[in-house]
């Protein structure tokens, strides 16, 4: 199959849970003999954070590199560092390839949708896969427009879905594109569940093979390594590991922030002696190999929680909240945890994300939980030895190859063709354009829109 993944999502480095299975879903697809394209945008929130350990710096300007130069972009130069082959450098667009798959790298969320559609225009894709981290449903619109009949919907961040209760923007004009998607994928049943719930379609589930192929190296170790928090931002329980930080303060514990980490919340983290700051890692051993316990508080519904099955294949304890699929990602080990949720978002100027609205927590179950794991070897060791067995069954359980067959499962529209009648008199072809241009557009619903804008 030709498969196109069109996605408002950086393809490389991908740090966050989103892009980093959609980035290995294509990667599998590739090594099975699918010929495999990107379209995203070269760099994003999850490159451009200011590094934890760095002062803030600007970019610098595009600057082609000649042959044998350096690179001049820091965006290039960090995916030759990981391997990617340049195929093309201009000012528009980087095309490059890696682990088999050929990724066009805009520079500028303008051009995403019309790159979409060049490349499926040329590509002619069977299958064209639209993740749901899509602020404005740019790539889903333009996808919808270049290969109707045969998109098919990737449910990752529920807060990025046009519909239910967590939605940053709900929107019925964007519900109706997703349920113009030839078919949807859930990641976990909790992501099903919502979108069989909320939109009332139908989702096929499928675990994405993302932890690798093994043997996990058993990491836990009573007494030794910080307490770990990724992405400490208001949607994943900062607040909880602010606290604990303050109230234990001869515990030391290691925060990693990625996209959602705000300068002010980076700036928090700063204040408190306790906590070490340290950049995204490519290989999650890396960072696992230096952490006894993986806190894992967020206040939003998680989707899942890949980091959380991470942690526990290696025989790490895992204290996440009771919410969503973090439930589904403990994989029945003791450690889930009450939290008071997000209560609703208040919008910011020029923002994709909204901000999040925090109520006040209590901190008492999630000190005992993590005074339990520092103090008492034996219930550390019960932990450990509980999660490495559930995350090993798990992933062994996982089919890689399950996604590739559902695709090529998957029935799809073929994209309209001109009617075989003969050519029509002009009034019949004009009431012909405008029966499909009706069929295709829903009746106004003020303040939605059928073609959203990039935001």
């Amino acid at each position: 199959m030709k498969i196109l993944l069109a996605q408002n999502l950086i393809h490389l480095p991908s740090h966050g849970g989103a892009n980093r299975s959609n980035r290995l879903l294509l990667e599998q697809l590739a090594a099975d003999g699918h010929s495999c394209h990107v379209v995203g945008p070269l760099t994003g929130a999850l490159a451009t954070h200011t590094p934890a350990t760095a002062a803030p710096h600007t970019a610098a300007p595009h600057t082609p590199a000649g042959p044998g130069t350096p690179d001049a972009d820091p965006a290039v130069a960090a995916l030759r560092a990981r391997g990617a082959v340049l195929l093309a450098d201009d000012p528009d667009a980087v095309v490059y390839r890696h682990r088999g798959v050929t990724v066009h790298a805009v520079r500028s969320a303008r051009l995403l949708p019309g790159r979409i559609r060049a490349v499926a225009a040329e590509l002619d894709p069977d299958r064209t896969l639209v993740p749901s981290d899509d602020p404005g449903l740019v790539a889903l619109s333009a996808a919808l427009a270049a290969t109707p009949g045969r998109v098919v919907y990737l449910v990752h961040t529920l807060q990025q879905l046009p519909f239910g209760p967590g939605a940053f923007y709900p929107s019925e004009a964007g519900t109706r594109m997703v349920r113009r998607a030839a078919g949807v994928l859930a990641v976990s049943r909790a992501a099903q569940e919502y979108v069989r719930a909320h939109a009332g379609l139908s989702a096929h589930l499928i675990h994405p093979q993302v932890y690798g192929p093994g043997p996990f190296p058993a990491r836990g170790a009573f007494g030794r390594g910080a307490v770990t928090m990724v992405n400490p931002c208001g949607y994943k329980g900062l607040p909880i590991l602010l606290g604990l930080a303050d109230t234990l303060p001869d515990v030391p514990f290691l925060a990693v922030p990625t996209w959602g980490t705000e300068p002010e919340e980076l700036a928090e983290l700063r204040r408190r002696p306790n906590i070490t700051l340290t950049d995204p890692v490519d290989d999650i051993d890396e960072l696992l190999r230096c952490t006894s316990v993986l806190l894992m508080p967020s206040l939003w519904d998680e989707t899942f929680g890949y980091s959380c099955v991470e942690a526990m294949l290696r025989g790490i304890p895992v204290l996440a909240s009771a919410l969503g699929g973090l439930v589904e990602a403990k994989l029945g080990v003791p450690g889930s945890l009450p939290v008071r949720p997000v209560t609703g978002y208040a919008a910011r100027a020029g923002q994709a994300r909204p901000t999040p609205l925090l109520p006040p927590q209590d901190l008492a179950p999630w000190r005992a939980a993590l005074l339990a794991l520092l103090t008492d070897p034996d219930h550390y060791r019960d932990q450990a030895e509980a999660s490495r067995a559930a995350a090993g069954a798990f992933v062994a359980g996982i089919d890689p190859g399950a996604f590739g067959r559902w695709l090529a499962e998957l029935a799809v529209d073929a994209p309209p063709r001109p009617a075989a009648e003969g050519p029509l008199d002009r009034a019949a072809a004009l009431r012909l354009l405008a029966a499909r241009r009706a069929a295709r557009r829903p009746a106004p619903a003020a303040p939605d829109r059928e073609e959203p804008q990039p935001c």
